[in-house]
């Protein structure tokens, strides 16, 4: 049985790569839109690579984790035409919103549910960006045996996008916290889990930046890499 959140753990970037990412998106050059998945890639962009994996210094992203998100200097309900010097900055947030129900953060928000009252303003508002290297999901119907304790555990999947060093995926913030917004499952997503993160291409930033975001609801040409972590 599939639980009704989703992603709760992912690979970020530094403060210093957040930084180069947001003097990327802020340059001025224009950038063409994908016609299909196989062109679904970031080649107009020096974006940093990963370094190898044996010396790679992972940043690990759980619920209540406090790290760099991108967030707009001007409000999303009217958003910008492009994204200029000064329209993006750093901030150090952390993952999930506070709420008197709920002793746990509430780390994902379903797009569908953008009028609800604990995202409403959010939603309107304060969108914002989460950049990441890959994340990861857990199999809502398959299992596996753990080598380390020898017991039946879900089998977990790291997703990727080929061609694509970073991830942009829509977010929301309040003041210290942001929540990842998700959507219906693409056919990459969907034999892991019926939901996927809102992932965007460079060029639709300022689209979900904007007044005209749920447009981006449907992430059907995303196309993701799914690999079985052991």
């Amino acid at each position: 049985m599939y639980r009704e959140t989703m992603c709760a753990h992912y690979v970020g970037l530094s403060d210093e790569e957040i930084n180069l990412l947001i003097a990327q998106l802020t340059g001025g050059r224009p950038v063409a839109e994908p016609e299909s998945p196989e062109e679904y890639s970031q080649q107009e962009f020096d974006y940093p690579e990963p370094e190898d994996a044996s010396t790679e210094r992972r940043i690990d992203v759980y619920p209540k984790s406090v790290v760099p998100v991108i967030v707009p200097t001007f409000d999303t309900a009217v958003g910008v035409e492009r994204l200029a010097s000064g329209a993006l900055e750093r901030a150090d947030l952390e993952w999930g919103y506070s709420s008197q129900w709920n002793p746990q953060p509430i780390f994902n928000t379903r797009i569908e549910s953008a009028d609800k009252p604990i995202w409403r303003a959010s939603m309107e508002h304060d969108r914002c960006i989460i950049a990441c290297r890959w994340f990861y999901e857990s199999s809502g119907t398959e299992t596996r045996i753990s080598e380390r304790t020898g017991r039946t555990i879900k089998q977990q999947y790291m997703f990727t996008i080929p061609r694509m060093p970073v991830i942009f995926i829509g977010g929301i913030h309040r003041s210290h916290e942001y929540s990842m917004v998700t959507t219906r499952a693409n056919a990459s997503m969907a034999p892991v889990h019926p939901r996927m993160p809102l992932i965007l291409h460079p060029t639709e930033l300022t689209t979900w930046l904007g007044p005209d975001y749920m447009r981006l609801a449907d992430r059907s040409a995303v196309p993701l890499d799914a690999q079985p972590v052991h």
